[in-house]
């Protein structure tokens, strides 16, 4: 969480804010990072790769504008990261609305 602004050093900071992007309201879901588990060598016959995603935040500087992104979400992705999952491209044929 940013208290003081690291361009200006203020500290009128807007905290808390989610972040939304057009394409993501027809869905309803602020935009997200998603890493996927990497598929093993000998998969079972059903297999269904584990998922990790975090929704980004946003804190404002109020005097300056500057803008940090972040996440409360990060360890689990640090966690995944380490596991080999990756991000994967986006797929229209896998979205449900």
């Amino acid at each position: 969480m940013m208290h003081t602004c690291p361009e200006c050093g203020s500290t009128e900071i807007v905290p808390e804010l989610l972040v939304f992007a057009d394409e993501a309201l027809i869905g309803q879901h602020p935009p997200y990072v998603k890493l996927v588990e990497p598929k093993p060598e000998k998969a079972p016959f059903i297999w269904s790769p584990k998922s990790v995603a975090t929704g980004f935040r946003a804190a404002i500087c109020g005097a300056c504008g500057y803008t940090r992104f972040y996440t409360k979400h990060y360890a689990e992705i640090l966690e995944a990261h380490k596991k080999g999952y990756t991000s994967q491209a986006f797929d229209l044929k896998t979205v449900t609305v």
